[in-house]
């Protein structure tokens, strides 16, 4: 009940609180989030594998850290009994924007599902198969969103998921 509160207050505060956004080391950012689930992912025996540099974007970063944080955690939960979560993670320009991949081998979504996935309380599994509150996914598209970004995924079942997410790059005029 406590976890299911603070993940509510987050999603609260994402909403009503001012963020000032700037210049953020995405690179800093990841392994900030990799730090916050130290034990989570040594827990699960989780690899998570940094493809290439990460240039800077224009974001918040308590935020920030919090989003890649939150999709680090999936893609190390969401995975078949028995397999050891591997996590990538790069990042790719767009026009003036950085695109963040985190793609894992975990058991994928439906195609059906794929738009629900970031909605509040959207759950596609048991908890008790796959524990967590339902809000998680929403709290990525709403930081994101608040940071001037745009969130996605792509996914096909039993091979695995890919999420992203995109912000402005902090060297584009």
């Amino acid at each position: 009940m406590d976890t299911l509160v603070q993940d509510l207050l987050a999603y609260s505060r994402l909403g009503r609180d001012e963020l000032t956004l700037g210049p953020v080391d995405l690179g800093e950012a990841v392994v900030e989030a990799q730090a916050l689930l130290e034990a989570e992912l040594r827990e699960r025996r989780a690899r998570v594998v940094m493809e290439g540099p990460a240039p800077p974007l224009v974001g918040h970063r308590a935020t920030l850290v919090q989003v890649i944080a939150n999709l680090l955690g999936n893609a190390a939960k969401f995975v078949a009994v028995g397999t050891e979560p591997l996590v990538r993670v790069w990042t790719e320009p767009r026009n003036g924007r950085v695109r963040l991949w985190v793609e894992d081998n975990g058991i994928g979504i439906e195609p059906a599902h794929l738009d629900r996935v970031f909605g509040v309380f959207e759950r596609l599994h048991g908890s008790d198969a796959y524990p967590g509150t339902g809000i998680g996914l929403a709290i990525v598209r709403r930081g994101v969103e608040r940071m001037g970004g745009r969130v996605g995924v792509e996914s096909v079942p039993g091979q695995g998921s890919r999420f992203w997410i995109e912000l402005p790059a902090a060297d584009h005029p």
